[in-house]
């Protein structure tokens, strides 16, 4: 890990910066991202069993530890359902601001 941050501090490159966000690395943090590419880019929580994917991030850092398919599923399923309370209280309160504008 302590490679991955050193390599992050030394490669800055000015003209990629402004396209891609810069997160540091942590195990949680790469967690999120998984989650966030599953549920955003209708990925499968299985896409981290990919040898590809395995070899890719190995080549990146190497000694990294990816979540299971399970936490991705299982954290996904947690990020659905605390955005949809957020929908769902959205709705009621353009529902109530109707029904007293329209009386």
């Amino acid at each position: 890990m302590e490679s991955c941050e050193k390599f992050q501090q030394d490669e800055t490159d000015s003209s990629t910066l402004s396209l891609v966000p810069t997160i540091p690395y942590s195990p949680i943090n790469h967690q999120a991202l998984l989650v966030l590419q599953c549920a955003d880019s209708m990925q499968p929580f299985n896409m981290v069993n990919d040898k590809f994917y395995q070899m890719q991030v190995q080549m990146l850092c190497p000694g990294i530890k990816l979540p299971s398919h399970n936490t991705i599923q299982r954290d996904t399923i947690h990020l659905f359902k605390a955005m949809s309370l957020h929908v769902q209280q959205y709705f009621q309160v353009i529902f109530i601001y109707h029904l007293f504008t329209e009386i």
